[in-house]
């Protein structure tokens, strides 16, 4: 493997009502300066959540009043244009203070079908799901791949409330997944050598031991490393008995990287805990 020399011009970051943290505009940002591309936000009215305001018996708790609002339709949209404008503006000043183009736009209907409509034209997308990672039905469709595995570009799936961490796991479940996990890193996230872990998982020895001449090879024909400690890290494998991949993952707020289409993506048992853990995800292709 050489590196990339792709240039990555377009980053997309996927917004709804159910998450906006700093962190993750933060994040977005910072790959977008990084890579020397643009950032565009794209605030998701879902449907679903507009066509709760028909309904008679919902009612809205907020901070600032113990007492049960009625919640329209009317009101909702306001809500949603109010916090769209604000994303709008939190966007548009951290990309002034980073010297990035920034562009916006708001959209309604289905998340999964807008979702594969606009990300196609990205070079990396970029997704916060804080707020949706417990629920059994969004988990559902990730794993059945109406959603990840849709996508035709890198996806980062941040989960908000923290900062991104430079460490990386390329979780290893063929040859191909260590080449294509190592470039996508190297390109779109910018970690060293030394921040990335591979584990293999579900491989032959045979594999195993190409992985690592690989890895060493690739460690040591970089002017990064100087000694061992700059140099890729392969932990031992890690076979589909039981163990849990979530379990031996260090440190806890390491991105987790797996190439779609993969054996651990189809192994849900394995798949769900990462997904409701602290671990960014960054889905590869």
């Amino acid at each position: 493997m050489v590196e990339s020399s792709t240039r990555h011009r377009r980053v997309l970051l996927q917004i709804d009502a159910a998450t906006h943290c700093e962190e993750t505009v933060g994040a977005a940002i910072d790959i977008a300066a990084r890579l020397g591309g643009e950032l565009h936000g794209l605030f998701i009215e879902d449907a679903d959540l507009v066509t709760v305001g028909d309904l008679d018996f919902i009612r809205e708790f907020r901070f600032s009043s113990p007492v049960a609002h009625q919640l329209d339709r009317l009101t909702l949209e306001g809500q949603l244009r109010a916090m769209a404008r604000s994303i709008q503006r939190q966007l548009e000043r951290a990309g002034n203070h980073r010297k990035v183009t920034v562009g916006f736009r708001a959209v309604r209907g289905d998340l999964w079908r807008l979702e594969k409509e606009t990300h196609d034209d990205a070079d990396l997308v970029i997704i916060e799901s804080t707020g949706w990672l417990h629920s059994r039905n969004y988990r559902g469709q990730l794993v059945t791949r109406r959603g990840i595995l849709a996508v035709k570009c890198p996806t980062l799936l941040l989960k908000g409330g923290q900062r991104l961490a430079p460490y990386v796991t390329i979780i290893c479940d063929s040859v191909d997944s260590v080449d294509h996990g190592l470039q996508a890193v190297r390109a779109l996230l910018g970690a060293q050598w030394k921040s990335i872990t591979l584990l293999p998982f579900c491989l032959s020895e045979q594999e195993q031991a190409e992985i690592l001449r690989f890895a060493t090879k690739l460690s040591e024909d970089s002017d990064q490393a100087t000694n061992e400690n700059d140099r890729i890290h392969m932990m031992d494998p890690v076979n589909d008995d039981g163990n849990n991949v979530l379990s031996i993952l260090t440190p806890d707020n390491c991105v987790v990287v797996m190439k779609t289409g993969g054996k651990f993506m189809n192994n849900s048992a394995q798949l769900e805990p990462l997904l409701t853990s602290r671990h960014p995800l960054f889905f590869i292709q």
